[in-house]
């Protein structure tokens, strides 16, 4: 009843694919993701799930009804049914359905609303029990142990919303995979799936190369942190994987962006810069660092390192990965800015600003690209190259903007509308859980909703979020 819990058997009709190289990492491994968009629509839920089963058995697509197994050397490998049927289906479904309308339910009632001001407005793990259904996975070996496939659709029906809920380990795909994702669902949901394009790659690795030739040094490489350098990191903050995280959303209106985004690009040029060019995404960061980090001394001299993670896709569309079919996997780098803490309270929010968008224009080109990925490989245990010093402060970000995730049109669903006058079938929230590493300071950025505002949520140690929440109350 305790033993150690068993692989199902193998299929031996089942169709065997190695994971490419940059999805069976240690990172990606430790994270199961929940997303969940909210529609203030009832959607046809029938609909949903046979559009996503249909994708599934599409050319190209069936990697999302795999199952994860091991091989003799412990790699990860898919295992695609050759059929998919009633006992081994293309993906986990559920649905539940609420006679009453969200507004009376205990928990759905507090599904937030876009605030006027920038504010936190709800702690999205309290929707736990709505978009996670009962043995929903957690942690890996909930799918090397299970005969289940990769992505899971969970359907909660209210009698004025519906919330859509899709979850699979982050090995399957990074942001940009689920945009592709979502894009092709939306095709087959509206009967348009002969406009539907294969993933890249097939049952092989596109970025097999990625990272073998290096035609010059990082340009961080100076600043790389040694296993010492990573150890003593590790020491200074292991204590935060055991405190408590809180977690929780925030709404930035995109007027609030807009102005900030203007003041910064003003004083850039008030000081010189030529034609400057700043990015939302670029503004949000440089504002909530400075929240972020509010709680160290302000005058101190502490290694603050901003870790982007970045989308490799346009880098590599000259050669590896080119333009007109979608790459369902991960690929993903980290565009690193490091400031002393100093910096980032003496300095105007441009400068923040501005470092980080250096920052991509010269770490992201594709010999850069190329450079950081051979640090990875090289790496022991494939953990992708840290820079910073042993005592440095990380904050991670993760903007989704471009994956467009409220443009996400299920009007073709619609059964009620709940838009007078506007327009149904889009999203009004959406939120992302996951289970496994919870890191601490890791902030995504969900994107800009379709009234202009953005989402940002994170976990922080606990009392923090207290703090930020009295600092916005006097913006």
């Amino acid at each position: 009843m305790f033993g150690k819990s068993v692989a199902p058997s193998k299929v031996p009709t089942d169709i065997v694919i190695p994971f490419r190289f940059f999805d069976d990492t240690p990172l990606w491994k430790a994270f199961i993701l929940y997303s969940m968009f909210v529609f203030d629509d009832v959607l046809d839920a029938e609909k949903l799930r046979d559009s996503l089963e249909k994708l599934a058995r599409h050319d190209g697509w069936n990697k999302l009804g795999a199952r994860m197994r091991k091989d003799n050397q412990g790699n990860l490998e898919y295992h695609v049914p050759i059929e998919f049927t009633e006992e081994r289906r293309p993906l986990t479904y559920s649905h539940i359905t609420h006679n009453m309308s969200a507004s009376d339910h205990p928990i759905a009632s507090k599904i937030p609303n876009p605030s006027s001001r920038p504010s936190v407005v709800c702690d999205p793990d309290d929707f736990r029990e709505l978009f996670r259904p009962e043995g929903g996975p957690i942690r890996l070996e909930d799918y090397l142990n299970r005969d289940i496939p990769q992505l899971g659709l969970h359907i909660v029906s209210f009698t004025d919303k519906t919330l859509v809920i899709i979850y699979w380990p982050h090995t399957l795909m990074d942001a940009m995979g689920k945009k592709a994702l979502m894009d092709a669902w939306m095709l087959m949901l509206q009967g348009r799936d002969d406009e539907i394009i294969p993933p890249q790659g097939g049952d092989g690795d596109p970025l097999a190369d990625l990272g073998k030739s290096p035609t010059e040094a990082h340009k961080l490489a100076s600043q790389r942190l040694s296993m010492f350098g990573l150890a003593q990191y590790g020491i200074s903050n292991v204590l935060d994987l055991f405190r408590t995280q809180e977690h929780r959303m925030v709404c930035i209106p995109g007027a609030f962006v807009e102005s900030l985004r203007n003041e910064a690009i003003g004083e850039l040029t008030a000081n010189g810069t030529e034609d400057p060019f700043l990015s939302e995404g670029d503004v949000i960061c440089a504002w909530w660092t400075r929240l972020a980090v509010s709680h160290l001394p302000h005058a101190t001299q502490k290694t603050v390192v901003l870790n982007n993670a970045y989308s490799l896709r346009k880098s590599l569309e000259t050669d590896l990965l080119p333009k007109g079919a979608p790459y369902v996997s991960n690929a993903i780098g980290f565009i690193n800015v490091l400031l002393p803490v100093q910096y980032i309270f003496e300095k105007p929010l441009s400068y923040i600003a501005a470092a980080t968008r250096n920052a991509i224009n010269e770490l992201g080109s594709r010999s850069q690209v190329e450079a950081f990925s051979a640090l990875w490989r090289e790496s022991s245990g494939k953990i992708p190259p840290f820079f910073g010093d042993g005592s440095m402060h990380m904050i991670t970000y993760s903007n989704w903007s471009k994956a467009k995730l409220f443009e996400t049109d299920f009007s073709a669903a619609v059964i009620t509308s709940g838009k007078e006058g506007g327009r149904s079938g889009l999203p009004t929230y959406i939120q992302n859980n996951q289970f496994g590493l919870v890191l601490p300071n890791g902030f995504p950025i969900i994107g800009k909703d379709n009234d202009g505002n953005f989402w940002l949520s994170g976990y922080m140690n606990k009392g923090l979020w207290g703090r930020i929440e009295e600092q916005l109350a006097n913006v």
